[in-house]
């Protein structure tokens, strides 16, 4: 049937027709290279920037990283602190060997550290933590510290954060008794 509409057009009406097969065929491949370029576009520039802007809003989410007292021997040296009390922070080194063995050959350490510089502690924080460590003068440590914590025990393989001095949950952790919290 094609055949014979195509023998009744006139050579001008055939011209035209053929334009606009032509037209058409362009047509239809600008419309192709515009979704290759659409796609090239989604995949190469958008896509990235999307993943990139996820990640960057995960590790904005993520909650920080404490900075935290060592609760390892690895790493330490033999050497003793001056006192079970002190003043000034223990360097981590010795840290790590007071949580092996109190004094370099007693029984392992257990050091309490407070920070009243980053957290507000109470008036008498510290007079309670320096009486309460007088008590175990064999293995406890008392420290100040910049760790992120107010008030944190630490041993061999573990640590305990309090927000407040709770002398129950002190002598618990030193003696390795747990609490129902």
């Amino acid at each position: 049937m094609e055949q014979n509409i195509e023998n009744k057009l006139s050579k001008k009406e055939k011209r035209e027709l053929s334009r606009q097969e032509r037209h058409h065929t362009e047509t239809m491949s600008q419309i192709q290279n515009q979704r290759k370029k659409i796609k090239l576009w989604i995949f190469g520039v958008i896509l990235p920037v999307v993943i990139i802007a996820g990640i960057i809003f995960l590790i904005a989410k993520a909650p920080p990283k404490l900075k935290l007292p060592p609760i390892t021997m690895q790493g330490h040296i033999e050497e003793n602190p001056k006192a079970h009390i002190l003043t000034d922070p223990m360097p981590e080194v010795i840290q790590k060997h007071m949580l092996e063995h109190a004094d370099g050959n007693g029984k392992p350490g257990i050091i309490i550290q407070y920070n009243c510089e980053k957290y507000a502690c109470e008036p008498d924080l510290v007079t309670k933590l320096t009486e309460l460590v007088k008590q175990y003068p064999d293995n406890v440590y008392l420290v100040p510290s910049d760790y992120d914590g107010k008030i944190i025990l630490t041993k061999l393989g573990e640590y305990k954060i309090l927000e407040n001095y709770d002398e129950n949950a002190i002598t618990s952790f030193i003696s390795g008794r747990v609490l129902d919290d």
